[in-house]
């Protein structure tokens, strides 16, 4: 499906010269030291506000091969805004659909990510009050690293990770593997645990970006393992750390279980999430 659009490519180094068109999906791949970094942009001049979708996991009917995934963007005409959907470059390191944006030891893609989304903030002219990061699962986990990384921006989460390490263990574990080859579960958790856990980023940050968290009450490992540990773990961030306003909101659907609220639902709360 993506053959639909016209592909762009660039340089990190060409990337503040580059041109992109406005009112017209593109393509946009991005070489950056050895990493490529893809992305789907659609830009809206008359628009103040920018929504950035991030992917869970990968295949779907929308797009049933990959990477890249940029899910949900057959839902880009539902929007006024500018929107860009993003790839996840770890990928392609392996036989993966999901990848939280982890990178290689030496580099974290969610940071690298944070800088691309910030120069294609300039080319738009928005402020960072004015984004929102959306994403449900693992896009959830990433949207908010990256609202932290944007200072200012806010991010709309629906059943997030918010630790990797009580997430389903085998593909984590496939994840680590591919990014931490030489280190032990526990090595990982060691030296790079504010890449794997939410609050840890934040108190590595100093800095709590506005999150509204949608969480369906009626299934009991997210809340568990992720709702609850992450607003435990909050009570002890550091008294100098800038707390901005988290917002939960639970629904009760058991058939949902991890899944995220309906299309419309999401679409709904998107619109209102921007305002905020």
């Amino acid at each position: 499906m993506l053959d639909q659009y016209e592909k762009i490519n660039s340089t990190y180094e060409k990337l503040d010269e580059l041109q992109l068109p406005f009112n017209k999906p593109v393509l946009v791949a991005v070489e950056w030291n050895g990493v490529l970094f893809e992305f789907l942009i659609r830009l809206k001049r008359e628009s103040s506000h920018l929504l950035v979708f991030g992917s869970g996991g990968g295949a779907s009917q929308e797009m049933p091969a990959g990477p890249p995934y940029f899910q949900r963007h057959s839902w880009m005409n539902e929007f006024q805004d500018s929107i860009i959907y993003y790839n996840d470059p770890t990928l392609y390191l392996g036989k993966v659909s999901l990848a939280w944006g982890q990178g290689t030891s030496d580099r974290f893609y969610l940071k690298d990510i944070a800088v691309l989304i910030e120069k294609f903030m300039k080319k738009v002219q928005v402020n960072s009050s004015n984004v929102l990061f959306y994403g449900s699962s693992g896009g959830g986990f990433m949207s908010m690293f990256l609202a932290g990384y944007v200072k200012g921006a806010k991010a709309l989460v629906n059943n997030p990770q918010t630790c990797l390490t009580k997430w389903l263990k085998t593909p984590v574990r496939q994840v680590f593997n591919l990014s931490y080859p030489d280190l032990t579960e526990d090595e990982v958790i060691a030296s790079y645990g504010e890449r794997i856990n939410v609050v840890k980023f934040f108190r590595h940050i100093n800095y709590v970006p506005k999150v509204y968290y949608l969480q369906n009450g009626a299934f009991e490992y997210d809340m568990n393992n992720h709702l609850l540990p992450f607003l435990t773990d909050l009570q002890d961030m550091p008294d100098d750390c800038e707390i901005n306003n988290i917002k939960v909101e639970l629904y009760y659907n058991p058939k949902l279980k991890h899944a995220a609220v309906s299309k419309q639902e999401t679409i709904d709360y998107v619109n209102m999430a921007k305002k905020i």
